[in-house]
């Protein structure tokens, strides 16, 4: 008996806790994209360059994919302090980029 309700009250908490937390689901509410930058490294293990090569969008206008141009030259900036690309010669890097939909769809309003 008293394992019976153990069980139904757990299943009961759990249920309600399940109620109470809200979902979030980076699926349903952001875009992702994926971007390929190049990183050239010289023999003084200095960045000599970083080019963007690819940026997947079919969709994109004009001015977003100058943000995620923008995004992808940030990103890899952060991404030269990294140890694996401390050796001389081209360096190849995919990223991933989250936009929420709201902000992503507002890039035409606020670059124009």
């Amino acid at each position: 008996m008293r394992y019976k309700l153990f069980i139904i009250v757990g299943v009961f908490f759990f249920a309600f806790a399940k109620a109470q937390t809200p979902t979030k689901n980076y699926k349903i509410d952001s875009l992702q994209f994926k971007m390929y930058t190049r990183l050239f490294v010289g023999p003084q293990l200095q960045v000599d360059s970083i080019t963007v090569k690819k940026i997947f969008c079919d969709w994109c206008t004009e001015t977003q994919m100058q943000v995620l141009r923008d995004e992808a030259m940030r990103q890899s900036m952060i991404e030269r302090h990294n140890p694996r690309y401390k050796k001389p010669g081209e360096h190849r890097l995919a990223l991933y980029v989250r936009f929420s939909k709201e902000d992503f769809k507002n890039l035409n309003d606020t670059n124009e």
